[in-house]
């Protein structure tokens, strides 16, 4: 495989192109946003997060560089966290290593897509064993993924795409899921998390996946709903999305299959605690 990395470089000028164009960024507006950000956290005293300028455009990015929507995604963040604290509190990737090294279930693509987004597969047919590995556990493994990703700036500029692979999927998956883990799921995508999600792709789904589908369908927002797509096995229908090029063969794509999994990669989980316990420090004061 080639190695995998976390692209922590500045961003590029083209790149900076895109925050302009799409994100309102330009460097009077960053510096001006950072500034009255800190200001509403200091005057928000039950809040604590870290108020130093690379920590703040993780939040400003996704709001385009608006102070207050930036803070009112700060404070669903924290009630999130504070909602799900019994799974979620000083979270590091040790209490996941086991799933990260041991099972193929969520898998990062060492190469971005043609829009430079990152892109992410998560099995949820026959590679997961509900008995060994639960719900929660896989969820645990997702957000420890996405604080790596908010230490990009391409990936807080371009986004991520996510596709879920069901192939395999029976009834022993169907019933493992709860209405409780897909509100969780999607609360934290569409309200508690600062990375923009740009696509959601569902593959090789069963006729058995309409079971599941009722789970999270009452909990899915319009905003995000326009960016989920069912493609079945019709993987042409995934490559008007995520062209082929960038896409390995396991997916019909041009590129080699996938040699690698997440214990390929989860040493770069190790290699950035710092940035972990940081993010683990916020919340409610």
């Amino acid at each position: 495989m080639a190695k995998f990395e976390l692209e922590t470089q500045p961003p590029s000028a083209e790149l900076l192109e895109v925050a302009r164009v799409e994100l309102r960024e330009t460097p009077e507006v960053r510096a001006a946003a950072v500034e009255e950000l800190r200001k509403l956290l200091a005057a928000a005293t039950d809040l604590n997060f870290p108020d130093d300028e690379e920590f703040l455009v993780i939040f400003l990015r996704p709001t385009k560089f608006y102070p207050e929507s930036a803070l009112k995604l700060m404070r669903r963040i924290a009630e999130f966290n504070k909602t799900y604290k019994e799974t979620l509190f000083n979270l590091m990737p040790a209490d996941v290593q086991n799933v990260f090294i041991e099972h193929n279930l969520v898998n990062v693509l060492t190469n971005r897509d043609q829009k430079g987004r990152r892109m992410m597969v998560v099995n949820m047919g026959e590679p997961w064993d509900p008995k060994v590995v639960s719900e929660e556990q896989i969820f645990r493994v997702l957000y420890t993924i996405h604080k790596l990703a908010m230490l990009e700036p391409a990936t807080q500029i371009n986004g991520v795409v996510v596709i879920y692979d069901f192939k395999g999927m029976g009834m022993r998956h169907v019933t493992s899921m709860s209405a409780g883990g897909a509100n969780r799921l999607l609360t934290f995508i569409q309200e508690a998390s600062p990375l923009r999600v740009k696509g959601i792709h569902f593959i090789n789904q069963p006729m058995i996946f309409n079971i599941a589908w009722k789970l999270f369908k009452p909990f899915v927002k319009e905003k995000l709903n326009k960016r989920m797509f069912f493609h079945g096995d019709k993987l042409t229908k995934l490559h008007d999305h995520i062209h082929k090029e960038f896409l390995p063969s396991n997916y019909g794509g041009t590129l080699p299959a996938l040699d690698y999994s997440g214990k390929d990669w989860y040493p770069v989980a190790e290699n950035n605690l710092d940035f972990i316990k940081k993010w683990n420090s916020c919340g409610f004061k």
